[in-house]
């Protein structure tokens, strides 16, 4: 799956250069003294050396500088430092719950209710949303009620819902992303505006006519 969604994003197949070798994950559990998580070892190998999915917002962090943090293997830095993201390796099915612990004095590690492959799918999305599409959009005082409106139309134009979680709603359609964030009650947050992120200036445009998103650039 992961593979797919990185296709899927990037428009075109993958290729061995993409992604780290099997050699040096094997080289990095051999240093850890532990097998890397399968989903976590199929993003490494599919694109590991893509900077897209790897550092273009959040920081993935490089296979031989994976390290241990009270039992947890970090594997994700937040773009700023402020947090980083780890997994413990004891789960028995090798598809253990994502973790985030803050960058501060007596910080405690809380879960993020998601299994790691599902986190890393919804990380592929993010890293193209927030950074890694070289174009965005925003529209800008939308309320509830128009954001309702706007999400029943896009649906009818085959967007799918990718990211749900934690506040944070991402749709796609063939290489476009729409998203926000919503506040606690599951509205559209008063602090941001609906983004549009695209890999392309004529989508932007496109974009801009169809739907009224101001360019960002």
């Amino acid at each position: 799956m992961i593979k797919d969604i990185a296709e899927k994003l990037l428009g075109r197949s993958l290729t061995n250069k993409d992604g780290f070798d099997s050699d040096t994950i094997h080289k990095t559990e051999i240093k850890l003294g532990q097998k890397i998580p399968v989903a976590l070892k199929e993003f490494y190998l599919a694109v590991g050396k893509l900077d897209i999915f790897m550092s273009s917002f959040q920081r993935f962090i490089q296979p031989e500088d994976l390290f241990f943090e009270d039992e947890k293997l970090v594997f994700l830095e937040e773009n700023q430092g402020v947090c980083y993201w780890g997994i413990s390796l004891e789960s028995p099915d090798g598809n253990p719950l994502v973790f985030q612990i803050q960058n501060a004095e007596d910080a405690k590690w809380h879960s993020e209710e998601i299994l790691l492959s599902h986190f890393i799918e919804m990380i592929l999305y993010g890293q193209c949303a927030e950074g890694g599409y070289e174009f965005s959009g925003a529209i800008y005082d939308m309320d509830q009620d128009e954001l309702l409106e706007f999400l029943e139309e896009i649906k009818t134009k085959d967007w799918q819902k990718v990211v749900d979680h934690n506040n944070w709603i991402i749709y796609e359609n063939n290489r476009k992303l729409i998203w926000y964030y919503t506040d606690n009650q599951g509205n559209l947050s008063e602090d941001y505006p609906l983004f549009v992120s695209i890999p392309t200036k004529s989508d932007l445009l496109e974009m801009e006519e169809e739907f009224g998103f101001s360019d960002l650039d």
